[in-house]
């Protein structure tokens, strides 16, 4: 198996990005204290497969893959419900959106789980990470107490596919994640 792997995800739109920004922004500055804290832009991981090093077309194919998946798919509003944080490395802090979400998101899901060669076991978990921590869990959860996740929807209006390394357990994994594509929602306006 490799040791790279591809991830999908959902990006916020202009306006979303200031709040998602600045709330990322916000967390860090209580969580930080020098604790191996990191941010990657605001994103919702859409589905993850395996890199086929192997295969010399993979990347245009996993590009192909995205632009399908832009070309099908519209810019989508999503609730934010509560701010958590959780044991995983890759959930240290998160932003959760309303029950709404996964039905929303899993036309997405389906499409690149179906057209994806490597299957990784990837569940849809609408979330979006708000940072990444090694700080102890109960230190992350009292902190996160006092962050307020925003009372209006965000717009999500372009896709992204993106390596990293297939584990993503430490700040230089995070530092490892390489945009290789982005694709604006086709508006249905």
């Amino acid at each position: 198996m490799s040791s790279q792997a591809v991830s999908y995800w959902l990006l916020p739109g202009p306006k979303a990005q200031i709040k998602l920004d600045q709330l990322s922004v916000l967390a860090f500055e209580r969580i930080s204290f020098g604790l191996g804290v990191c941010m990657l832009p605001p994103h919702i991981t859409l589905y993850s497969h395996p890199l086929d090093a192997a295969q010399p077309n993979s990347q245009e194919q996993i590009i192909d893959r995205l632009q399908q998946l832009a070309d099908s798919q519209h810019p989508v509003l999503l609730y934010p419900k509560a701010i958590e944080a959780t044991w995983m490395f890759t959930q240290s802090l998160v932003l959760r959106f309303n029950s709404e979400a996964l039905a929303d998101l899993h036309p997405w899901f389906l499409q690149l789980c179906l057209s994806s060669p490597n299957e990784l076991g990837y569940k849809l978990d609408p979330h979006l990470s708000l940072l990444y921590s090694q700080a102890p869990l109960e230190f992350r959860r009292e902190r996160a107490k006092g962050l307020v996740p925003p009372t209006d929807p965000l717009s999500f209006e372009s896709v992204s596919v993106v390596s990293h390394p297939l584990k993503i357990e430490t700040p230089a994994d995070i530092a490892a994640c390489t945009t290789l594509h982005e694709c604006s929602l086709v508006s249905s306006a």
